[in-house]
């Protein structure tokens, strides 16, 4: 692999110990990646910080990085964590606040911006063309397939590494002739009748290569978010194309096969009815809520003025609960539990609920395979209408 001098000093421990174990790193997985160089990123965004995943090993890791003298080189972005900041619900259970709050420190001293988001597009929307250094897996595939970004699906160590070098390596995605769409995918009328989380969750389990989706360009941000964290959790997708939404010069259109999903495919993937009388749990937020979908809830909790049976959660990023307070105390006042900067997927739930109903085909997937819950894939009315109906 070709090393800039910059590069080789960093190899070799000019810039510190932090810097040449991230460099080394990077130049490790990329020679196995069969990457010919580095490239320079603009934003890199951090995953795998909660305590609840990676344990007292993986804090150490982190903590080891901040100590040694490791530092944001770019924009560096921060994944949820296992702790809800906003105080604003009952469900998520925070007694691993000391745990994340050593991680998050670390991060924080590094000069990670501390979003605690899955959506850091949100903050910070990449150009196309641009290279990221992203882990997350709905925020890469949403990168590459909306924006036109290009990054790899990364692990939070490598995320982490390329933040303080501020290079990756130049595989995968960020190499234009592999960005390849192969597959196009259309729809049999049943199938538009079911959630978009259900397409996402076969698309990942059934195919491989790069999926040609036309009739994703219909679906709302909110429906596109759902399809596409679906795929990549289900998958090993890290990129979609979408025409008229996915930008030209970003992707190569070399379609080899043709798929048509039915009704009858999606229908196993959306899971189980509530049982009489059960305790439901109605989730949104995985990705997290952008504001217009805050704003289309609210105006369905209009006519509810409380939760009938169970409750109902939101996940959205921490800035949010400052940013958006007259929102939050809206849907507050109808008795939505709404946490900040974490998510079921990557925290523990205070209590067990019979089923829980969701649009995410992402969250259907985890909490299934994480906590063992039952779960069933609905769309955004079905599941305020399961709480509050």
């Amino acid at each position: 692999m070709y090393l800039t001098k910059e590069q080789e000093a960093m190899l070799r421990g000019e810039y510190g110990w932090s810097t040449a174990k991230a460099m080394e790193i990077i130049v490790r997985v990329g020679e196995s990646m069969g990457a010919d160089r580095l490239v320079e990123i603009v934003h890199a965004h951090v995953s795998g910080v909660s305590f609840s995943n990676i344990g007292v090993y993986g804090s150490r890791f982190i903590r080891d990085f901040y100590e040694k003298g490791g530092r944001a080189r770019v924009y560096t972005t921060v994944n949820p964590g296992c702790v809800d900041y906003g105080g604003l619900q009952s469900i998520i259970d925070n007694s691993l606040l000391e745990q994340q709050s050593i991680i998050d420190d670390a991060l924080v001293r590094m000069g990670f911006k501390p979003v605690f988001t899955c959506i850091p597009y949100w903050y910070r929307p990449p150009a196309p063309g641009e290279h990221l250094a992203w882990g997350e897996s709905s925020a890469v595939i949403f990168a590459n397939t909306f924006y036109g970004g290009f990054t790899n699906r990364e692990g939070g160590p490598i995320a982490l590494a390329a933040a303080i070098t501020g290079y990756t390596y130049h595989a995968g995605l960020h190499v234009l002739g592999n960005r390849r769409a192969r597959v196009a995918v259309t729809l049999a009328p049943d199938a538009y009748a079911y959630p978009a989380g259900t397409l996402g969750l076969w698309i990942g389990e059934n195919l491989r290569e790069t999926p040609f989706i036309p009739s994703a360009a219909r679906l709302g941000m909110g429906e596109l978010k759902v399809l596409l964290a679906s795929m990549a959790a289900s998958g090993s997708h890290a990129m979609a194309v979408i025409p008229g939404l996915t930008p030209r010069g970003t992707y190569i259109e070399e379609l080899e096969e043709r798929v048509t999903v039915e009704g009858r495919d999606l229908e196993r993937y959306v899971g189980e009815e509530p049982p009489p009388g059960g305790r439901v749990l109605g989730y949104m937020g995985c990705p997290h809520l952008s504001l217009g979908e805050l704003v289309e809830t609210a105006r369905l909790l209009k006519r509810h003025r409380y939760p009938r049976r169970g409750r109902l959660l939101l996940t959205i990023p921490a800035e949010y609960v400052s940013r958006y307070s007259w929102l939050i105390n809206e849907l507050k006042a109808r008795g939505v539990d709404i946490a900040a900067g974490t998510c079921p997927v990557v925290s523990r739930l205070r209590e067990r609920y019979d089923v829980v109903i969701t649009n995410s085909g992402k969250a259907a997937f985890y909490l299934r395979k994480i906590h063992g819950l039952r779960v069933r894939v609905a769309g955004v009315r079905e599941v305020v209408e399961s709480v509050y109906g």
